[in-house]
């Protein structure tokens, strides 16, 4: 660095110049810095590299805990909770009572096992995505726990299917048992049941053999019933015998007894014969309950045993998992434990290295620039203090400097007061008005100022207050923001005020103020520019827009005003249609009526005169039937049509919201549309909606909906020479929004008519009595009322297709509004 600083050209002889420059080497400032922080640099590095290395250490063995082993110890706690479940099930599918609740205990533990058998899939899944060569002991003792399981399950099914046989059997126990009942009590009521009473006692030998038979009879129910307590096969079997055996000796004392006594004994034998050892009697169901019983509780013991056996399978893996987490935490703990020792050394050593750092700093920065900034605050105070330049590096360098700069700037100051001279010159000549004021007494005004104000100079700082320029309604603000600027010393927004000048007249000008330093003291320098012009011309432009503004009212209150013209006058039409319909079935009605009375007439008058025959009687009431049926028939129409256009006027004629069945309200509207459309040939107008599709919200907009898109078809779509078809179709799409759509078959829409058609006014038959409101008023109601959307696909030649959407149940208020498409 041999290069000498020279200071700029003066024509001051004694100004000051920088000291040269040392031109032997020296190991400068940034030399110093740059080692110092290259240490620092690379020891962070290190302590990053350690920090780094330590993590995706410690990040691998958490992602290997929480991907394979804590999943693997959380599936085989789950597994052993399973289990405990299934064995706490178990006793109670061995111990139901009703079918519903075998059922329902027996799906319970199907699931149980479906639900261990996932589980123990899952382990094995773990244990491969773990560690594909781990240990063979682990997937030995998952695949013995599912094989284990798969017997289990069919040894549940087995006792599922003996429980079924236990209450089965069991049932009809009981139905036998009631039976039984039965008969007793039917045995206690036959005549002469008791020995020596009733009218069997009178006969020879018949009241003493009737009694004995009936007990024996009784003794073979109790043992019967006494039998069914019996918990041993054998036991049971005798008991059968025996009853067999009873039951013969009843039929031989039956036969032996005369009638009727005899009769009545034998069908009360069978009866018990049936009832007791028929096959399914109650000795056959007993006997199969025990052997479904004692199968049961076998199956019952023989999963308990299986149970048991997975649970020793799992015990015996939640062990080997939990001491391979085990170890894999305590391996963990140890790295962290070593990276967090050496991690600490290396933060030590950072710690010390910056201690060293900041005293040599110190020492060779530091001091000496704190000294240097000393002589400099004494040297700008006025004092003759020296500025230090000892030294050979940078520091030495902007001492030399500073020195210069101090010298330089006295000779500036000189330089400063002429160009605030030529300043002055230019404010002077400015086209902005330019006021100088301190609390609004004027210190100063420019010739574009004294301009705008018809002022001399002269005159104008004799005024007692600049508020005196200024409208009394606007002095308040001009007083804030001269308060606002004093106190902040932040500049004011542009104001428009209007300003009053010295003969009188008003001017409206824009102010803006800030706040200066005047001959040593504060003052506020305002800027004021004439806009007198700008304000006549807005007034101006306001006037003609307030103007337009209430041409675009009327305008809005006249299409609404059509709008409802509109709506009134498809109902007329309507109105109109419903009554040429109506009236052909009352002239029905009226003229089977008469025709009915002048038959009764004729009836009467030969009634009155005895005159009458069978044939003509007969006659009279074949057409007076005809005559009713007819009038009926006709009436009933009638009503209907009524009805139908009732609901679908009050509902145009209304904006009331209620619940609707859309395929329902669809059948009605047509219904009474139909005067307008039954006389087209060949029109054939078809509805494909669900019959439960049900709406809340407006159906008298959707009844002018409608009604509008199928007159427009009537009218626009088909000519008397084309066969046409017109559907409507609704179905419900995703987060509850119907779709509605109205296509015909039609001549179509031409592509230049198509982007227009929703445009109010708009028609192709101004001449034909066409409007050109009924799809506006579609569009308003759907994007409205119904806060849906409205799409339209034409096709000139083959058709027109028009797409509704909008919420199933429409929302109050607030919602967005739909838009209309042209495709």
């Amino acid at each position: 660095m041999d290069a000498t600083v020279t200071p700029p050209s003066t024509d001051r002889s004694d100004a000051a110049t920088p000291l040269p420059r040392r031109r032997r080497a020296r190991a400068g400032i940034v030399l110093r810095i740059s080692i110092g922080l290259t240490i620092m640099t690379m020891l962070v590095l290190l302590v990053g590299v350690v920090s780094l290395s330590s993590f995706q250490l410690f990040r691998g063995e958490v992602s290997v805990l929480s991907t394979t082993t804590l999943p693997k110890v959380i599936t085989s706690a789950e597994l052993r909770g399973s289990l405990q479940k299934l064995v706490a099930r178990l006793p109670v599918l061995a111990g139901s009572a009703t079918t519903p609740q075998r059922r329902s205990i027996y799906d319970e533990l199907i699931s149980e096992l479906e639900f261990l058998s996932k589980l123990v899939e899952r382990m094995r899944d773990l244990h491969q995505q773990g560690e594909p060569a781990g240990d063979g002991d682990e997937l030995r003792l998952l695949e013995q726990a599912q094989s284990t399981l798969l017997i289990l399950a069919a040894t549940v099914a087995d006792l599922n299917a003996e429980v079924d046989r236990q209450i089965e059997a069991g049932a009809r126990q009981a139905e036998a048992i009631r039976a039984l009942a039965q008969l007793a009590d039917a045995l206690e009521r036959l005549p002469g049941a008791e020995p020596g009473t009733g009218a069997a006692a009178a006969a020879p030998g018949g009241g003493g053999m009737l009694g004995a038979w009936a007990v024996r009879a009784g003794a073979l129910m109790a043992r019967a019933a006494g039998a069914m307590q019996t918990d041993h096969l054998n036991r049971l079997r005798v008991e059968r015998r025996n009853a067999e055996h009873t039951l013969a000796e009843l039929g031989r004392l039956a036969a032996a007894t005369p009638e009727p006594e005899g009769a009545a004994m034998e069908r009360i034998r069978a009866d018990l014969a049936t009832i007791l050892v028929a096959p399914g009697g109650l000795f056959d169901s007993s006997a199969e309950r025990l052997q479904a019983r004692n199968r049961a509780q076998a199956l019952s013991g023989q999963s308990r045993v299986l149970v048991e056996t997975v649970d020793r399978f799992t015990l015996a893996l939640f062990d080997a998992i939990h001491d391979q987490s085990t170890d894999r935490t305590g391996d963990l703990a140890a790295m962290i434990q070593e990276r967090s020792r050496m991690v600490m050394v290396l933060g030590g050593a950072s710690i010390l290295l910056a201690i060293l750092v900041h005293l040599f700093f110190r020492r060779f920065l530091t001091s000496r620039l704190v000294a240097l900034n000393g002589a400099v605050l004494a040297r700008l105070s006025g004092s003759d203090a020296t500025v230090p330049v000892e030294g050979n590096d940078e520091i030495t360098d902007i001492a030399a400097s500073v020195r210069y700069f101090i010298d330089e700037i006295d000779r500036r100051q000189m330089d400063l007061a002429d160009n605030e001279r030529r300043f002055r010159d230019l404010v002077e000549g400015s086209i902005q008005g330019i006021i100088i004021h301190r609390d609004f007494r004027p210190l100063y005004a420019n010739d574009a100022f004294l301009q705008i104000l018809g002022s001399s100079l002269d005159r104008a700082l004799r005024v007692r207050s600049v508020l005196d320029f200024i409208a009394e309604d606007s002095r308040p603000l001009v007083e804030d923001n001269y308060r606002h600027i004093v106190a902040t010393g932040l500049p004011s927004e542009r104001r428009r005020l209007r300003a009053r000048r010295l003969d009188g007249s008003e001017r409206w000008i824009e102010l803006t103020s800030r706040r200066i330093d005047w001959k040593g003291e504060t003052a506020v320098q305002s800027i004021v520019v004439d806009v007198t012009r700008e304000v006549e011309a807005e007034a101006a432009l306001r006037r003609s827009r307030d103007a337009a503004e209430q041409a675009l009212r009327e305008l809005k209150e006249t299409q609404a005003s059509l709008i409802q013209a509109e709506k009134m006058a498809s109902l007329g039409q309507l109105v109109a249609g419903v009554a040429h319909e109506v009236n052909t079935p009352i002239g029905i009605t009226i003229t089977g009526a008469s025709q009915l009375a002048v038959q009764f007439e004729e009836l009467t008058r030969q009634i009155a005169a005895g005159a009458i025959k069978k044939s003509e009687f007969q006659r009279f009431l074949a057409d007076g039937g005809e005559m009713a049926r007819l009038i009926l028939s006709n009436s009933m129409r009638a009503a209907d049509l009524v009805q139908s256009f009732k609901m679908v006027a009050v509902d145009q004629s209304s904006d009331e919201r209620r619940r609707f069945e859309l395929k329902t309200y669809i059948g009605e509207l047509l219904r009474s549309l139909r005067p307008t459309y039954k006389d087209v040939a060949g029109l054939d107008i078809g509805v494909d909606s669900p019959d439960d599709l049900e709406l809340d919200g407006y159906p008298g907009a959707l009844s002018q909906i409608l009604t509008n898109l199928v007159l427009n078809a009537l009218t626009h779509a088909f000519t008397p020479h084309h066969r046409g078809r017109l559907t409507i179709a609704a179905r419900l799409l995703p987060q509850d929004q119907v779709e509605l759509t109205v296509a015909d078959n039609g001549l179509g829409i031409p592509s230049d008519i198509l982007p227009k058609i929703f445009d109010p006014f708009f028609t192709t038959r101004r001449g034909s009595g066409g409007s050109g409101l009924g799809l506006h008023i579609v569009y308003n109601l759907v994007t409205g009322t119904l806060r849906g959307t409205i799409t339209v696909q034409s096709i000139p030649g083959e058709g027109t297709r028009f797409t509704l959407r909008f919420p199933r149940v429409t929302p109050t208020a607030g919602a967005s509004v739909g838009k209309a498409e042209l495709v």
